[in-house]
């Protein structure tokens, strides 16, 4: 398999692309409903959903120093979604229309010296992928659609007495009210979902229960996990020929 794709899919599965992404039913009365009541409500949410789109920007490196921003959109139940990664030198997409058809786009920065940054005449421009190429952009969305059950093992792993003792911050988030609960990063977790970090807040709508955004933060550094377009991500189409370059797979 080339370099490229087996690069950029272990800096996906590394980083744990789609781990928090989670919906849940609104409580009813007597305040904010338990984080418990939640996370069980939202794995089912989140299990069937059938697209969204995660964002994890972490421009201080509290997961990687590396990758400042990634982005999956997508459809959770077949090869039909596109990624954005930033990193240090440069940022690269991944557009996959089905189990046949995906294309690259590369756009580095100044001075780039990674060779997967490097390839003359490819700035601006998607680069199909041949058939060979193909194994490393397909599958991704089970990686994004599979992963509930990780992300809230920070929530499962907490003792009795530490769910007893944890309240629901009332509090408003980008204009919204929005619950939010603290637990801490690596109360017997045994996964790299959140690398780093000391703390992690989840933000559930006090409207909908929808979870909107979880923040991972050690010290003063925080790196924002969103979600939105809950079951409204459209289809993704090839892009117009004269945006493909004639250039050769062969990274």
């Amino acid at each position: 398999m080339n370099h490229t794709m087996t690069k950029s899919k272990r800096w996906l599965s590394a980083t744990g692309l789609g781990v928090l992404a989670a919906w849940t039913l609104a409580a009813c009365g007597g305040g904010p409903p338990s984080l418990t009541e939640i996370s069980e409500t939202a794995k089912q949410s989140m299990s069937e959903a059938s697209s969204f789109t995660y964002t994890r920007t972490d421009p201080e490196g509290v997961h990687d120093e590396d990758i400042s921003l990634i982005e999956w959109s997508g459809q959770t139940a077949q090869d039909n979604h596109h990624v954005t990664i930033d990193a240090e030198q440069g940022s690269l997409e991944f557009l996959v229309i089905d189990e046949s058809t995906a294309f690259l786009k590369l756009d580095p920065q100044e001075g780039a010296e990674d060779e997967l940054f490097t390839l003359p005449g490819a700035e601006g421009q998607w680069i199909q992928a041949p058939e060979s190429g193909l194994q490393d952009t397909l599958g991704l969305e089970d990686e994004f659609a599979s992963t509930t059950e990780t992300a809230f093992s920070l929530i499962d792993e907490l003792s009795d007495e530490e769910l007893e003792t944890l309240d629901a911050e009332e509090t408003e988030l980008d204009g919204q009210e929005v619950y939010k609960y603290t637990v801490p990063a690596t109360t017997g977790n045994n996964s790299d979902l959140y690398t780093g970090s000391e703390t992690v807040a989840f933000y559930f709508l006090k409207e909908t229960s929808d979870l909107i955004q979880v923040d991972a933060t050690s010290g003063e550094k925080t790196a924002t996990h969103a979600f939105t377009n809950l079951n409204e991500v459209e289809l993704f189409e090839a892009p117009p020929e004269e945006e493909i370059s004639d250039l050769q797979w062969t990274f």
